[in-house]
């Protein structure tokens, strides 16, 4: 239930504050499926990071190693946590609930009650009992999940000599707005964003935020587990349709060049949406090749996902299954639970069909799927004069509503798509607690047309959507319903082309996109408070 609500506090706009990682994992082509003009990257899953500073600052000074070190103490720290923290928290509330049991059962029935073995198996103190010792099960499981998916030794699949294959650092396009003081700044340790969290420091970031083992694991279980594949179906499967339909229906798959897609996915989690895109088979049937950029605002997401993505290549390569179990319910609130045996069900990532799309890739074309990471604030790294008219599909999944100002992601679509470019969106407006503008549905439709988009097609879906497991809510494609109180969203769905946009001089220009963000953002800081005009 909670997962929703912490998978929007990755975006949460107040990580402006801080400095912001850009990683990219990339893998490519073989050149001739590419037009001459496409950007060559690193040889497969190489990890290059550009760090943008805030404009108080020098970009010059800053130290690559130290960087490094603070990303592998980071994932070290978050995969340490599962069980220092989050399994130890599960410990004590069952060990204080199973003493408590044990008291008030004796103080109601008696002591020779309850060893009565005709009823033994019935009290709640012996249900408690089962539930502790597959508790230490599940968590072991889980807490070797975390360890792979996080591990940056050579063991583990992170260099463990370097993270990075190339370090830039580049002035963010969107200061803190009306700072006077760059001593927030100062400490690299900041650098990876706040996760979701304004208060509270390192520590409570990665316990409490987006970059914590539990949300590795729930979004590892949403994103690549064969449970979650009918949620996927009517959220990101939507999105890959859509993008399909618009990019082949005037193709043959039978005559015609290559013709390179450039795609961008804002918040794109642990990857799946990115992933589905880049191996698409219906795009590259019609010989439209997908070259597929996921951003994200969460080292931790974006290291997870990448040793998803070579658990299938490694798969490819050695002929062997490679897959890993987790336990996705096990630090589930203990509140409307139906049957606790739900609670220790066990799923296993990466699921076939991902197993399957990578083989059917490989095969086709010999080489990985062209798809990138890129970790950083969504706005201060595209508001970037570099990323004007780069890409031909933005595709947002249950990410329009972590905007602060609605309007700058609108207008950051504009910026970044090239003429007739797509953006197609899935999802509810369930509007982040730091948003400052909440329009309703209409009026975003309404929004997005004056600011020079063409709807192809708006429409909310009929049947609401469960966000990680169908039996979270239960009906339709669910086994047995989980709770007795669901969460579900009827998300909202579009295409929307950008029509072309013209200067005095007839050019598309939108050069000082940069300018007007800061201004929004100094607009926003005034709303909330934070900065007091006279």
């Amino acid at each position: 239930m909670t997962q929703r609500r912490a998978s929007e506090a990755r975006r949460d706009r107040s990580s402006l504050r801080f400095l912001s990682l850009i990683v990219m994992i990339s893998s490519h082509l073989s050149p001739s499926y590419w037009s001459s003009n496409a950007p060559c990257i690193a040889s497969a899953f190489q990890i290059q990071a550009s760090v943008s500073v805030p404009q108080q600052l020098s970009t010059n000074h800053h130290d690559v190693d130290k960087i490094e070190t603070l990303v592998k103490d980071k994932l070290d720290r978050i995969a340490t946590s599962y069980q220092t923290i989050h399994g130890e928290k599960l410990r004590r509330t069952v060990d204080v609930e199973l003493e408590l049991c044990h008291k008030i059962e004796k103080c109601f029935m008696g002591a020779n009650a309850i060893e009565d073995e005709s009823t033994q198996n019935l009290l709640l103190s012996t249900k408690l009992k089962e539930k502790k010792c597959r508790l230490e099960e599940c968590l072991a499981v889980n807490d070797r999940a975390v360890h792979q998916l996080l591990a940056t030794n050579s063991d583990g699949g992170q260099s463990s000599s370097s993270l990075f294959h190339h370090v830039d650092f580049i002035t963010s396009a969107a200061a803190a707005a009306g700072s006077t003081s760059v001593g927030e700044y100062d400490d690299l340790g900041q650098l990876m964003g706040n996760g979701g969290l304004v208060e509270g420091g390192e520590s409570n970031k990665e316990t409490d935020g987006y970059d914590t083992a539990l949300q590795v694991i729930h979004h590892t279980a949403r994103d690549w587990t064969h449970g979650a594949a009918s949620c996927r179906e009517e959220t990101i499967m939507w999105i890959v349709r859509a993008i399909v339909q618009y990019y082949t229906q005037d193709r043959s798959s039978n005559d015609g060049p290559h013709h390179p897609l450039r795609v961008l996915i804002p918040g794109a989690g642990l990857g799946r949406l990115a992933y589905e895109v880049s191996t698409c088979r219906d795009l590259i049937e019609n010989r439209v090749m997908p070259r597929v950029e996921a951003n994200d605002s969460s080292v931790t997401m974006i290291f997870a996902a990448q040793s998803v993505i070579k658990m299938l290549q490694e798969q490819q390569h050695e002929s062997r299954q490679l897959q890993s179990a987790i336990h996705p319910f096990l630090s589930d609130p203990q509140v409307n639970e139906i049957d606790a045996r739900k609670r220790f069900e066990m799923e296993v990532f990466p699921d076939q069909h991902a197993i399957d799309s990578y083989k059917y890739y490989h095969d086709l074309t010999g080489t990985n799927p062209n798809l990138s990471f890129t970790i950083g604030d969504f706005v201060s790294t595209y508001s970037q004069q570099s990323k004007q008219n780069q890409y031909d599909v933005v595709a947002t999944s249950f990410f329009i509503d972590t905007a602060t100002n609605i309007y700058e992601y609108i207008y950051m679509m504009k910026h970044m798509l090239d003429t007739n470019g797509i953006w197609v969106n899935c999802g509810p407006v369930q509007w982040h607690p730091c948003a400052l503008l909440r329009p309703t549905v209409e009026q975003l439709k309404d929004m997005l047309q004056v600011a020079g988009f063409d709807l192809i097609s708006w429409s909310i879906a009929d049947e609401a959507v469960a966000y990680r497991h169908p039996d979270d809510v239960g009906g339709a494609g669910s086994e047995e319903a989980r709770y007795t109180r669901s969460e579900a969203y009827r998300p909202l769905r579009f295409v929307a082309r950008l029509l072309a946009s013209q200067d005095d001089d007839g050019n598309c220009n939108d050069e000082d996109l940069a300018l007007k963000i800061q201004y929004s953002e100094f607009l926003n800081e005034v709303a909330n408070g934070k900065i007091e005009v006279n």
